[in-house]
């Protein structure tokens, strides 16, 4: 196992990665651009830090996967109502 300085940077690069693909989702959703590259981004991205929270390779608090959860559920249903429109 890393040592705690390592781990730090890496979920630290890591939680800085979704927070970016978060970010550009969001940008393209206000200027109401196609969205949906960006959304897919960010659903990798969360996806693979909650998958190696979940191996224990990665050490997040519970609020901070309860954002990402929240952030993909909040994304999906957008998508949702995209598609129907």
């Amino acid at each position: 196992m890393n040592s705690p300085v390592e781990e730090i940077v890496s979920v630290t690069e890591q939680l800085k990665e979704v927070q970016k693909a978060l970010d550009l989702f969001k940008e393209k959703q206000q200027k109401r651009e196609s969205a949906s590259d960006a959304a897919v981004e960010f659903v990798e991205k969360a996806s693979l830090v909650l998958d190696r929270a979940e191996r224990k390779e990665i050490r997040l608090t519970e609020d901070q996967k309860r954002r990402i959860r929240n952030n993909l559920l909040k994304i999906r249903s957008s998508l949702v109502k995209n598609q129907e429109n």
